[in-house]
């Protein structure tokens, strides 16, 4: 395995020795890999940090001293964090016999200084006009292989002067211009293995088909040509052995983004936008899981039933969610002082929510935490996936009568979701009794200190909505206005010409923040948001069934 930043030979080859600038996965920067023959010099990307620019530029000085040799630059694909610093800084650009190399579609984003397809406007970056002197790949320069009796390669040799051969394989999908790169026994794979993650799927010229012939191609470099290590874009290098398993997961991955969006400035911002308001929510709807929690272990403690009390205890401690949503806040206030791009917190966002979801997984909470609250905390994270990968949530909408729906979550809020006939029938049964117990001492309502007052007086057409998914974000309003201070709500449904929508109203003012995040949420449940004159409440307009 590779050390970051050392000297070490390149098995495979005439005696070339590579120096690994290797990072922690970090969308604004790539790794760097600096490979010295008695030849030349070759470097595979320059990443975007002008510190790690500084650091190669101070070797490859070292190295024109003992040897002046030529530079060659070879680019894994256009995208700006991996050549920000090829692109911006002056002192690379002036290095004696430098010439630089990509694929010639990149060749020509690089040459037109094109933001989009480098994805500089996205991280907030000002690029300018690259000149590239080697074209890779162009008709003439390569050769076809056939793989599988139906995909193709196209693969270019280059010889050095070292005596060694530069070998690069096409492989887009995560954009047009994407290659693999080898030298040795060492395949250089760019962002290939990212290709289908949050953030990164849907971005300028990415391309799902081709990344699923890649694939295919990627297999037929390891069974055919001499590979033992890949150096990828971001993170640690993986041996070959590895390899297989993490490019079936990355089919897997792939072969499900067949209707993702394009991740474009739009859908950065609206991605941003969701990241905010997720922070807040998740951790408000984790204050009331973990709350809850904590009162059944002392109300199961008080009842000599330690081993269950520690039981329930453990279900937060074990997934360490609050230091998660800590270090999510510390990053967002990084962000909010400038040291942050904006796609930085929504990977980031993206990288806390997988970790919040295994704690939502599973039946773990049932019996425990109301249902839904649940289905909320459940519906929020695939909310924000959902946006991240540009998916239309068309929602499950369906014909509903508007009082009987009202009607049910008045019910919902008000009634213990357990019978005494079930802790009677569960006496003999010892497993069933403590589950019983459990749903008692857990049980918390949600509305005892607030008069519910309903309205629904009249006739109502029926309504298009997709019915639990609109009354569980009802019942979680009413509790942000139950935690707010509110001791009376009114729900009253008006009849509005052809349809007829629903006020919500407290004497509690909401945020605008708030405002914003019942608008997404209740939007994706079919109502459309309206705010009370006075800022104290929601009317929610239903479409109309007959339409």
């Amino acid at each position: 395995m590779l050390q970051d930043q050392q000297w070490q030979p390149v098995p495979g080859t005439a005696g070339a020795e590579i120096y690994p600038f290797i990072r922690k996965p970090d969308v604004t920067c790539s790794n760097a890999y600096l490979i010295r023959t008695p030849g030349e010099i070759l470097l595979i990307d320059t990443g975007a940090d002008a510190g790690q620019m500084e650091r190669i530029l101070e070797l490859v000085g070292d190295l024109l001293l003992e040897a002046p040799r030529p530079i060659l630059l070879f680019l894994t694909h256009c995208h700006a964090d991996h050549c920000f610093q090829a692109i911006r800084n002056p002192r690379f650009r002036a290095l004696p016999d430098l010439s630089i190399a990509a694929e010639e579609t990149g060749a020509q984003v690089l040459e037109s200084g094109d933001t989009v397809r480098t994805v500089a406007e996205l991280m907030g970056r000002e690029i300018e006009p690259l000149p590239v002197a080697l074209p890779l790949l162009a008709i003439g320069d390569h050769e076809t292989l056939e793989i599988d009796g139906a995909a193709l390669l196209h693969r270019q040799q280059i010889p050095l002067r070292s005596g060694d051969t530069l070998t690069v394989y096409h492989t887009p999908g995560h954009s047009p211009d994407s290659i693999c790169i080898r030298l040795g026994e060492y395949l250089f794979i760019g962002d290939l293995l990212f290709s289908a993650s949050p953030g990164v799927a849907g971005l300028s010229g990415w391309d799902q088909p081709a990344l699923l012939e890649t694939v295919g191609r990627v297999r037929w470099i390891f069974a055919n040509e001499p590979v033992s290590l890949c150096c990828p874009g971001h993170g640690r290098c993986v041996a070959a052995t590895a390899m297989p398993g993490l490019l079936d997961r990355l089919e897997r991955d792939a072969a499900e983004l067949a209707s993702i969006g394009p991740f474009d400035r739009g859908r950065l911002d609206d991605s941003l936008e969701h990241a905010v308001d997720l922070l807040q929510e998740v951790n408000r709807i984790f204050a009331a899981v973990s709350g809850r929690l904590y009162a059944l272990a002392y109300r199961l403690e008080e009842l000599g039933e330690d081993e269950e009390a520690r039981r329930y205890q453990e279900l937060l401690e074990s997934d360490q969610i609050d230091g998660v949503l800590a270090d999510f806040s510390q990053f967002a206030d990084e962000f909010n002082a400038g040291k942050r791009l904006k796609v930085q917190l929504v990977l980031k966002a993206v990288q806390a929510i997988q970790r919040i979801e295994t704690h939502f997984a599973g039946d773990r909470l049932n019996h425990v935490v109301d249902a839904a609250l649940l289905r909320r905390a459940d519906r929020l994270l695939t909310d924000f996936m959902n946006t991240v990968f540009g998916y239309r949530d068309a929602g499950c909408l369906s014909s509903v009568d508007p009082p009987s729906m009202l009607r049910e979550i008045a019910a919902a809020v008000s009634t213990p979701p357990f019978s005494d006939e079930a802790f009677i029938e569960a006496a003999d049964d010892p497993v069933a009794y403590r589950a019983e117990l459990v749903s008692r001492l857990a049980y918390l309502p949600l509305l005892e200190d607030v008069e519910l007052v309903l309205d629904a007086v009249g006739s109502f057409p029926p309504v298009l909505v997709d019915r639990e998914r609109f009354s569980d974000e009802v019942v979680g309003v009413l509790e942000g206005m139950a935690a707010a201070g509110a001791r009376e709500i009114r729900l009253v449904l008006r009849r509005e010409e052809d349809t007829a929508g629903l006020l919500i109203e407290a004497s509690v003012p909401l945020s605008p923040r708030r405002i914003r995040f019942y608008r997404r949420k209740f939007g994706l449940s079919g109502a459309a948001l309206a705010v009370s004159g006075d800022g104290a409440g929601l009317f929610l307009l239903f479409k109309p069934a007959s339409s």
